[in-house]
């Protein structure tokens, strides 16, 4: 397995600290349309008219296995344009789904979600990479029609590749750069094998290497298997493929995610995996890093130039880490199982 491991030394790469600290905190949403997609509305599964849709300045129609779905996607330019953009795909909601009755087994951590929020986030892709960046939302969430049940399915990775052709049509791209959290990432891993206009391509906390369904007809209770997908992506030299992985993450094992990579190996393709250590609790939430190597990908950076940045953010969330948990435990009640670090507040939403 190539492993990128944290290289320590001074350098002025510290300075991306504090790029990602001012992206994340002083950015200011740019979307004039701004609005509160209820929790409860996303729960049940949300329905958009074509005509409601199209009166959505970004947003996209699209149809797949005889379904209808309204795309919503939130561009920025905060930080430059380009002809291929960075499109970022958020981890799952709702958290787990009871395989039998295919229900929420409990959604009371279910939130509202504020789109200024994911347009920050755009804001913030853009700042970074210094070029076009999209929010792309994913199926009943975050503005976009269906049902989340279906996450991570056929009916929503081929919805997510039918929406990337029309803003690709709309705005003239030539392509796209992929960045995924979580679900999102295997999003991104099922997505690379169906497209070949993708450039960077990096998977923060994924599950890569989980199996698919069988014997399941119906595409939005069918799970994709993103290793099916290794001959072709092993010949494809146009794609860069990087993965970013806390060794400690509990929802995704690091077993879901350098077992890709050891497929990839075993097909005579070498995939980085740098690993990094998040903040939250479940060592799962790695956005701010696939951020940052996702940008250095688009730059032009060398593997190696990417290792160096991601160390910085390494040492400080080490720091934070270690500071957070002295202070816990200093208290009286407080346990260090009961610490829960929120450095980055963009980790995924929910389960894997």
């Amino acid at each position: 397995m190539s492993v990128l491991k944290e290289i320590r030394r001074p350098n002025p790469l510290r300075r991306i600290w504090s790029a990602i600290a001012l992206a994340g905190a002083l950015t200011a949403a740019t979307s004039a349309h701004a609005n509160i997609i209820k929790k409860e509305d996303m729960l049940r599964g949300v329905t958009i008219t074509r005509a409601q849709c199209d009166a959505i300045e970004q947003a996209v129609w699209v149809n797949v296995s005889g379904h209808d779905f309204c795309v919503r996607y939130y561009l920025s330019t905060a930080g430059g344009e380009g002809p291929r953009p960075v499109v970022f795909i958020q981890g799952d909601y709702f958290g787990k789904l009871d395989p039998k009755t295919w229900t929420w087994v409990d959604p009371s951590d279910a939130k509202d979600i504020n789109t200024d929020d994911l347009m920050r986030m755009a804001d913030g892709f853009s700042k970074m990479a210094k070029t076009t960046a999209i929010y792309l939302a994913r199926i009943g969430v975050e503005g976009t029609s269906g049902n989340h049940t279906a996450r991570k399915t056929l009916l929503e990775l081929n919805m997510m590749n039918a929406a990337l052709d029309a803003i690709k049509q709309r705005y003239g791209f030539e392509g796209f750069h992929l960045a995924g959290q979580s679900g999102g990432s295997k999003l991104v891993g099922g997505l690379v094998g169906l497209r070949h206009d993708v450039a960077c391509a990096v998977s923060g906390s994924g599950p890569l290497a989980t199996p698919g369904s069988s014997k399941i007809t119906d595409p939005g209770r069918t799970f994709f298997d993103v290793t099916r997908n290794i001959p072709q992506l092993a010949q494809n030299h146009s794609l860069r493929l990087l993965l970013v992985t806390d060794p400690a993450d509990k929802r995704v094992p690091i077993a879901q995610q350098s077992g890709f990579i050891d497929k990839m190996r075993q097909a005579g393709r070498q995939v980085p995996q740098f690993l990094v250590e998040a903040t939250d609790e479940d060592h799962h939430g790695v956005v701010i890093y696939s951020e940052l190597v996702v940008a250095g990908c688009v730059l032009g950076k060398s593997d190696a130039e990417i290792a160096r940045a991601v160390s910085t953010i390494v040492k400080r969330s080490v720091e934070f880490n270690e500071r957070r948990l002295r202070e816990a435990v200093s208290k009286p009640g407080m346990t260090a199982a009961t610490h829960q670090p929120v450095l980055d507040s963009r980790a995924a939403p929910g389960g894997a």
